[in-house]
């Protein structure tokens, strides 16, 4: 009698773990030819274009032309109201693109099964996700850019004495919000429900960044608070306020956490 030699069957097993996400499958070309796509869908959004780019433009150039906001006051610490709200508003972008326009979007997608659908064509959902993440995080940043060079170039505002900090502060600022919109749309089964939680996260972000009051003027308690909140430790890297290492590791925190949250919890269903 022959012995037979059983192999174990290739393929997945029946009880293997799933993957947190779904498998990313697309070559350079597609994954670029993708980007394009949403670049253009994004740029037929008036929303997402009037808030997370001409809205910010505008801002800088409107405070830029009013004169009591390019002198020196006494409360500011010796700076302008410009030097204060050109790291705001320079990061304005990241936070309505990253809290609304990123969560609603996949929620909307959610909803109506768009993204149950993309689990069997050709276009993986993750691959969806990873291009509007690229051209979001562009745009942001190209307005962010435009913001700082109207205000420092073109009105005379102070950039932050240490570059580097700056731009540290810009980059981990950005994936912690991108993180935090990532949370908001792994579990919202409709845009309304996205915007339910995105919209007050982005007002809690705006008080604690200075949107509506300088955080100088705030009392010491709001200060202090406002260095765990993402778009506040960015401001207050830029300016120099409290220790950058505390604010970067704030923010590499909220990037590490949000992200792993997301992954965690995200349906495509």
């Amino acid at each position: 009698m022959t012995a037979q030699i059983l192999t174990p069957p290739r393929g997945p097993q029946p009880h293997s773990r799933p993957r947190l996400l779904p498998e990313f499958r697309m070559t350079g070309n597609g994954f670029r030819t993708l980007v394009r796509t949403q670049a253009k869908l994004l740029s037929r959004e008036p929303t997402v274009v009037l808030a997370g780019v001409v809205l910010p433009v505008a801002l800088i150039v409107v405070f830029g032309l009013v004169p009591s906001f390019t002198k020196p006051a006494a409360n500011l610490g010796g700076k302008t109201t410009l030097d204060v709200y050109v790291p705001t508003f320079a990061m304005l972008s990241s936070v309505l693109t990253a809290l609304t326009a990123l969560p609603v979007t996949f929620a909307d997608l959610r909803e109506r099964g768009v993204l149950r659908r993309l689990a069997v064509s050709p276009v993986p959902a993750a691959g969806l996700l990873a291009a509007q993440v690229t051209v979001l995080v562009a745009a942001a940043a190209s307005t962010a850019t435009l913001v700082v060079l109207i205000g420092t170039v073109g009105f005379g505002a102070e950039l932050p004495v240490n570059l580097g900090l700056m731009l540290a502060s810009y980059v981990l600022g950005t994936t912690a919000l991108i993180s935090l919109g990532l949370l908001i749309a792994a579990k919202a089964p409709a845009a309304g429900v996205a915007t339910g939680f995105g919209v007050p996260t982005m007002i809690v972000n705006f008080f604690f960044a200075g949107v509506y009051v300088p955080l100088q003027q705030l009392p010491h308690l709001l200060r202090t608070v406002s260095g765990f909140v993402p778009y506040g430790a960015i401001v207050d890297t830029w300016s120099g306020s409290g220790a950058a290492w505390q604010h970067l590791l704030v923010l590499a925190g909220y990037t590490v956490v949000g992200s792993l949250a997301a992954a965690r919890f995200f349906k495509w269903e």
